[in-house]
């Protein structure tokens, strides 16, 4: 993190001046004792892998067969986006917009969004203005849950499963990876080290 950036406590809105941690250090905020940051274990470039990885998993999650589902001989295979499609037919376009967005798009876009604030110095001074893209990956996390599908689909399969046979297939798998890695990804970055977080009074670190 910069030393010239501001650290603001996500709680009670104090801002601190950031201080080298070594691994395994946290640090507090002066006045709620909210942790704040925390020593990394890891390189910073780990953060990246993780979302370059997830980037990459996704194109056969989206491509790949999800799911298959057969009975007396007649079988059919479905994509990522085949549920999309079929909620668009049957007249459901609001729900078929927001489970392509929530399941696909966003955590996608997400993804791109932490590969490039974790981008090393060349790329990273394309992006003009760190802070910004840091509050739009922020909005991007409340939508993104590729989570949430992935359990809709456990669900879904174990009710289906007494009526019919059921399939899973290799886009499912690489679409747990790929948000596996997101979440990661997620839990590894520090928004506040891009001056991101909320506004609040200035305090003594």
């Amino acid at each position: 993190m910069p030393l010239n950036a501001h650290l603001t406590c996500p709680l009670c809105g104090a801002a601190h001046r950031p201080v080298p941690l070594a691994r395994g250090e946290k640090a507090h905020c002066t006045r709620c004792d909210t942790v704040l940051a925390k020593g990394q274990f890891e390189s910073s470039e780990a953060t990246l892998v993780f979302c370059v990885t997830g980037l990459v998993l996704a194109l056969p999650a989206c491509v790949l067969p999800f799911v298959g589902a057969g009975k007396l001989g007649a079988e059919r295979t479905s994509t990522l986006f085949t549920g999309v499609g079929a909620l668009w037919d049957n007249g459901m376009r609001a729900l078929a917009v927001l489970v392509l967005l929530c399941g696909a798009l966003l955590p996608i876009a997400l993804l791109a969004a932490l590969a490039l604030l974790q981008a090393p110095g060349r790329l990273a001074g394309l992006l003009g203005s760190p802070a910004l893209l840091a509050r739009a990956a922020r909005v991007l996390e409340l939508c993104a849950i590729p989570e949430v599908q992935v359990l809709a689909v456990l669900v879904a399969l174990m009710k289906l499963g007494s009526v019919v046979n059921v399939r899973i297939g290799p886009g499912f798998w690489f679409y747990c990876a790929m948000s596996l890695s997101l979440l990661v990804a997620q839990r590894r970055i520090n928004f506040n080290a891009f001056g991101s977080g909320p506004a609040g009074p200035e305090s003594k670190p």
